[in-house]
């Protein structure tokens, strides 16, 4: 029981940061997707998806 209590959906403990890198990648999400060049649209939402990723399941600290 004490391992559902210390962690979260799919076995992570969210905190602050990752709350953080979230918000930052939806405001760039936000921001580029009605971009007109293609480049900026998709490299937008590409880093958003990677930065979110690694913000969730990748343990830097």
């Amino acid at each position: 029981m004490f391992l559902f209590a210390t962690t979260g959906a799919f076995g992570t403990n969210f905190s602050l940061d990752q709350l953080v890198v979230v918000n930052l990648a939806a405001i760039l999400v936000g921001t580029t997707f009605n971009a007109p060049q293609k480049v900026i649209k998709w490299g937008g939402v590409v880093v958003a998806v990677v930065t979110t990723t690694c913000a969730l399941w990748c343990t830097h600290h």
